[in-house]
């Protein structure tokens, strides 16, 4: 039983060295772990122009932009000084800028930061309709944008504010959620 015991235990220590010495082989002392993924980008577009087309081939969305950098770690697509403008059937285009526009992998949304910008051209020779806040949301399947933010909507001398907006683009019509003040200017 002893001799058993022995090779057994012999068997053992040499498994025990064996997988040490194929560890050592694998991983060289000195050399850092791999570093985990980092929010740097792997390509990067300067000077370009995205264009969406809906299902009738027709455009629905065309995104200029000086650089838009995508990102690896997460699929993103971050996009600097968006100029947006969203086709709308039977309607004036929207045009849509900011200082800066995050496209996350895999969805349907443009989340816009910094000065942010809508005009729509007013119908009948109005003045434009701008609506300016400071951070918005867009679905691009829906074509509704939404914030939380402080929201203000002119048109000519007219002005309102609010904060929180729901704009359906689609229909031309806005929802200041609360807060709402305005002062309305009659045309000439």
């Amino acid at each position: 039983m002893s001799t058993r015991f022995a090779v057994g235990f012999l068997l053992l220590v040499l498994a025990a060295a064996g997988t040490w010495w194929l560890l050592r082989q694998v991983t060289p002392p000195g050399v850092p772990p791999p570093a985990p993924a980092t929010h740097v980008p792997d390509y990067t577009f300067t000077d370009a122009t995205v264009t969406e087309l809906n299902a009738q081939g027709q455009t629905h969305a065309v995104l200029r932009s000086p650089r838009m950098l995508h990102h690896p770690d997460d699929d993103s697509i971050e996009v600097l000084a968006p100029r947006i403008r969203y086709f709308i059937s039977g309607s004036p285009p929207w045009d849509v800028a900011a200082d800066h526009a995050l496209l996350p992998a895999g969805d349907q949304r443009v989340e816009l930061a910094g000065h942010v910008q809508m005009q729509h051209p007013g119908a009948n020779g109005a003045p434009a309709l701008v609506v300016q806040t400071d951070k918005m949301n867009v679905n691009l399947n829906t074509n509704i944008a939404t914030t939380a933010d402080p929201v203000e909507i002119t048109q000519g001398g007219s002005r309102m504010t609010g904060v929180g907006l729901e704009a359906w683009l689609n229909d031309n019509r806005l929802l200041l959620q609360s807060q709402v003040r305005g002062s309305y200017a009659r045309q000439p």
